[in-house]
């Protein structure tokens, strides 16, 4: 998700699961995704790979950007030619973005994460740089990914009277195992679709190299700007937003 999942070739390879397999003629996916036309307004860029892009024009786009003329689109057509990641698409790439020497193409529905994979120009030649599966485009604010939540499992369900939630948070960058609630910003609210979308970032961490640890905190207890009333909550950490959900059975 967002978070710049990129893996290289290598760990592709190794990881590979064969997801999307094409039997005969391929199915056409053209036009914007369908999460474009619920959500045509994103006040914030996203990202999947290197490049922060803006989901709305990004993703309204046509499909067809490994039939294209552009040196990075002829680059993904052969790259798709070389089957060296057998499990992906070979039709339907749409062309993200294109910036300081890097191209972005995307494949597949924003509900269920989409297929990414980037180029970058070398020398004056397009080359494989990275893929990600599953991509759910990441929320930024000032450079900064979100970080997604979900709800406590002994939140009572959510109602109109509902103005205060216990939530989880999702994991964020590595930091020598110190708390990742204490470095919680002030919750973004928006209404938008008569639903009520919150956003969640955390301080950034120190500069420099820090350790992976494992972590379990107990949620944090976040107050609602107003009672819910009748709208759904949902998480702004991606594009589109994602109802609130129960946390992991397996936490």
């Amino acid at each position: 998700m967002g978070r710049k999942a990129l893996v290289t070739l290598l760990i592709g390879l190794i990881c590979a699961v064969p997801a999307t397999i094409a039997i005969g003629a391929p199915q056409k996916i053209g036009g914007p995704d369908p999460a474009v036309q619920e959500w045509p307004e994103w006040p914030h860029r996203v990202i999947c790979g290197y490049l922060p892009i803006d989901p709305v024009s990004a993703f309204s786009g046509p499909t067809d950007a490994e039939r294209g003329s552009l040196p990075s689109e002829r680059a993904l057509r052969r790259f798709l030619g070389e089957d060296v990641l057998s499990w992906v698409p070979k039709h339907n790439w749409r062309l993200a973005s294109e910036s300081h020497g890097i191209a972005e193409f995307a494949a597949g529905r924003l509900r269920k994460g989409v297929e990414w994979m980037s180029f970058q120009r070398t020398r004056g030649r397009w080359k494989f740089l990275g893929y990600a599966g599953g991509c759910l485009p990441n929320t930024l604010r000032r450079g900064q990914s979100a970080i997604t939540w979900d709800l406590s499992e002994d939140q009572p369900s959510l109602g109109p009277q509902t103005h205060r939630i216990k939530v989880y948070l999702g994991p964020g960058e590595c930091n020598d195992g110190k708390s990742q609630n204490d470095r919680l910003q002030k919750p973004e609210f928006r209404e938008q679709n008569s639903k009520l979308i919150m956003t969640l970032w955390l301080r950034p961490v120190s500069p420099g190299l820090h350790t992976c640890v494992g972590l379990i905190e107990p949620p944090v207890v976040i107050e609602l700007p107003e009672p819910l009333g009748e709208r759904e909550l949902l998480d702004g950490g991606t594009y589109p937003p994602r109802p609130a959900a129960e946390p992991d059975p397996e936490r």
